[in-house]
């Protein structure tokens, strides 16, 4: 299986994986069967940067609805780990422990709950934090669970 991972920093298997796939500046691009891998520059946008050819992503739980929803349209399993290295979540997926996500409302927490309270005040990549949608994040129209 091919597998993406969204990370802070390429460092192979030790790579730790980044809390929200869009703002990842880098993915980690690991073969499950061979463990060979390979590392792409994402700090152009992780969105572009995804290769076409993968199987599956694995997240730390902050994934767009809009890029759920177009990974699931063309086949592209996603799975959520609170694993903090590239390694260990491929490890928890060779396991059969990771439960592919079937629905995002809008992003998620993962074991990035350190950076909650700087996702207050940056937004946690569902758009509804900005100082313009701050009612609508308020009232949960954004659909994240950042309230």
């Amino acid at each position: 299986m091919k597998v993406c991972l969204p990370v802070d920093q390429l460092n192979g298997l030790d790579s730790e994986i980044a809390p929200n796939f869009r703002a990842s500046p880098a993915l980690l691009l690991v073969d499950s069967d061979t463990q060979q891998h390979f590392g792409i520059d994402a700090s152009g946008g992780s969105c572009s940067a995804l290769p076409a050819q993968i199987d599956a992503i694995v997240c730390a739980g902050g994934i767009g609805r809009g890029m759920f929803n177009n990974l699931r349209q063309r086949g592209i399993r996603v799975f959520n780990s609170d694993a903090l290295t590239a390694g260990e979540a491929l490890a928890e997926l060779a396991a059969g422990s990771l439960q592919e996500v079937e629905e995002v409302e809008c992003c998620g927490g993962g074991h990035h709950e350190a950076h909650a309270a700087e996702e207050e005040h940056q937004g946690c990549g569902c758009s509804g934090h900005g100082e313009s949608s701050a009612d609508a994040h308020e009232h949960g129209a954004c659909g994240c669970t950042h309230h």
